[in-house]
């Protein structure tokens, strides 16, 4: 059992010892670092969801 155990910690090892190699040789990919603003509802305030009204231009008020 012990030696069942100390093999799983020296694969644990192992894997830690290569999982913190870099390669700096590849590229690395950058993302949009900026976050697109929520948009907001011009009559209520309310959040808008990407492709869909807000409720109360479906409804016809004013507003709050």
């Amino acid at each position: 059992m012990s030696k069942v155990v100390l093999l799983f910690l020296i694969f644990i090892m192992i894997l830690g010892i290569f999982g913190k190699l870099r390669l700096p040789k590849l590229p690395k990919f950058k993302r949009n670092a900026r976050v697109e603003e929520a948009r907001k509802c011009e009559t209520c305030g309310a959040f808008l969801f990407k492709g869909v009204d807000c409720r109360c231009k479906n409804k016809g008020s004013k507003g709050k």
